[in-house]
């Protein structure tokens, strides 16, 4: 070859290789070789979600070598659960540690403190551990993206369901007296209709207080459904005294308070039978997902990353397994574009995404006008061992 047919041989393969590099474009903590996330949560408490979040790229690292060949490092922080300290704890996180954007990280609290700064220096806060409608709000807050229903939208598809199923309900609404509490009474009151009313409400002040008098006043309205929006120590104990006072009305309790071990155990079984709660997510240790793939699977990831999670118990580490698969989709999106506006960009470019464990027929959908992830949810019942689906689908 002479020097002018080598010398544009070298020219083409240039222009062949340059666009392909050109197009990588990387923010703090991504390179070619690693990606870095930052989460908090209170390590000394329930981290459940946290911890499965990290677990979640784990397996991802193990097992398929990363993400479009870049391993994932989750970097932990403490923040105790105060306000305070996640604040601190997540300026640490970008200033110190690197990393690319934050996610998975645990309380309402502690995230609605750290996303001013997370906005103000537009980084991407995504997917907090909460049900605060506060985080589905882009006009505000576009840099924070949340997931899964807020406690207002479930409150809102708790009544169209109950408008439909049970038309002409006498309602009763125990709720705990703050942002939680009030989010899902503003929604169910909002949609409410075919005679269904709310005939009491009792409120109770903070996690630890007893609600024996509240359910005796609401007992004497008459009421044939009780909403116990009450966190899951509250709704035990407004399961246990019902039966103890003999009210049996139907009894719907939140997806946060559904466990079996940590609430409807400590409320009596057999008290607990036909409460009702709302799911978007399926059961791995119910019998009518034993032999689904996708529960068969996380019972083995949980088996080999994250061994401290009880199938039947499971709300929290699904949260973290699901934000994992969602961010991992994310990612992969972005391609070699690494940067903080394109992880953005593409996870608030979504249109009806499949998950590992929803439920058939529910979807993510984000818009950068429409943070509201999940728009649908499952009612079931619980038969005294499992929690049952009872109808279709609800839709907003």
């Amino acid at each position: 070859m002479n020097f002018r047919a080598a010398a544009g041989a070298v020219l083409l393969l240039a222009l062949t290789i340059a666009p392909a590099v050109a197009q990588k474009n990387y923010g703090p903590g991504a390179s070619d070789t690693e990606v870095k996330i930052g989460t908090t949560a209170p390590l000394s408490g329930p981290v459940a979600a946290a911890k499965s979040f990290a677990g979640y790229f784990a397996r991802i690292n193990s097992e398929e070598g990363g993400i479009n060949g870049r391993k994932i490092t989750v970097v932990t922080a403490d923040d105790g659960g105060a306000p305070a300290q996640a604040m601190a704890q997540t300026r640490k996180l970008i200033e110190q540690n690197g990393v690319l954007f934050t996610a998975a990280s645990v309380g309402t609290a502690p995230q609605l403190a750290a996303r001013e700064y997370l906005n103000d220096n537009k980084v991407p806060q995504l997917f907090p551990v909460s049900g605060a409608a506060a985080f589905d709000d882009p006009q505000q807050w576009p840099w924070t993206v949340g997931f899964g229903p807020s406690h207002y939208a479930e409150g809102r598809l708790l009544g169209k369901y109950v408008s439909a199923t049970l038309p002409g309900a006498k309602i009763a609404v125990l709720f705990e007296n703050d942002d939680f509490g009030k989010d899902f009474l503003r929604g169910a009151k909002e949609t409410l209709a075919n005679g269904a009313s709310i005939v009491a409400q009792q409120s109770y002040e903070g996690a630890d207080a007893p609600v024996d008098t509240q359910l005796a006043s609401l007992k004497a309205s008459g009421a044939d459904l009780l909403f116990a929006f009450a966190a899951p120590k509250a709704a035990a104990q407004a399961i246990r005294h019902a039966a103890a006072i003999g009210w049996k009305p139907r009894i719907f309790i939140p997806s946060i308070a559904s466990s079996i071990s940590q609430v409807l155990q400590p409320a009596g079984l057999e008290n607990a039978k036909a409460v009702f709660t709302a799911t978007y997510t399926k059961d791995p240790a119910s019998p009518n997902t034993a032999k689904d793939s996708d529960a068969r699977d996380f019972v083995a990831w949980a088996k080999k990353y994250d061994s401290g999670v009880d199938p039947r118990d499971s709300a929290a580490a699904l949260r973290g397994y699901m934000t994992g698969a969602l961010v991992e989709k994310i990612l992969k999106a972005a391609g070699n574009d690494l940067s903080r506006g394109n992880i953005l960009k593409q996870a608030t470019n979504l249109h009806d995404a499949t998950l590992p464990m929803l439920l058939p027929g529910i979807t993510i959908s984000l818009s950068p006008t429409d943070y509201r992830s999940i728009r649908q949810l499952q009612f079931e019942a619980f038969d005294g061992e499992n929690w049952v689906p009872t109808g279709n689908l609800v839709s907003e």
